[in-house]
């Protein structure tokens, strides 16, 4: 009987603390982030850095699907949705890494994490760049223990919901196939 009260508690423990604060989560990656966002001229394997925790930090699967509307996500098949995510994840990873420098800042401070149940979550940064002030919302899901974007809103501007007016503009001419031709290309300019 002792026994199994041992073991309860050792499972309530590790699932009580298995994922880490929202807030955490950013403030870790942001730190390393910032320290090379300073840096004048990145190396090759800093700039890969700062693509490494462009991914960790992003749910680029949710930000994709959440870039299209629901019809529009909906009529893809598995294949064309993955193909999709993919170039997408791709190209906001290369073009994002090359913009980061407009997100530098001399301080940041980050309010505590509004949750939502116990998976969702948003975190508000106020950052300071030379005396400007920028509010960056994070909209964030809980992927397998840990805390990722899926939406990123800088003053005001939503990343998904600015993709998914691009995409919806180019969807009413083109089809899913061209759009996602129209991605990779950009992912492969950003890569230059």
């Amino acid at each position: 009987m002792f026994k199994k009260l041992l073991i309860l508690i050792a499972c309530v423990s590790l699932m009580a603390f298995a994922a880490e604060d929202p807030v955490a989560a950013i403030k870790k990656k942001d730190g390393e982030l910032q320290t090379l966002l300073k840096k004048s001229n990145r190396s090759v394997k800093e700039t890969e850095r700062v693509k490494t925790l462009l991914n960790e930090s992003f749910d680029f699967e949710l930000l994709a699907k959440k870039s299209l509307s629901k019809s529009d996500w909906e009529k893809q098949d598995a294949p064309s949705q993955e193909k999709f995510v993919a170039e997408f994840q791709r190209m906001v990873r290369n073009s994002s890494a090359k913009r980061l420098e407009l997100y530098r800042a001399d301080s940041t401070i980050y309010e505590p994490a509004k949750m939502k149940g116990d998976d969702e979550a948003r975190v508000v940064a106020h950052l300071w760049y030379k005396g400007k002030e920028s509010v960056l919302e994070y909209k964030m899901s809980l992927v397998n223990g840990n805390w990722k974007a899926w939406d990123l809103i800088i003053d005001d501007l939503s990343t998904a919901r600015n993709y998914k007016e691009q995409f919806g503009q180019i969807l009413k001419t083109k089809s899913f196939a061209e759009l996602i031709d129209i991605i990779t290309k950009k992912a492969d300019e950003a890569e230059k």
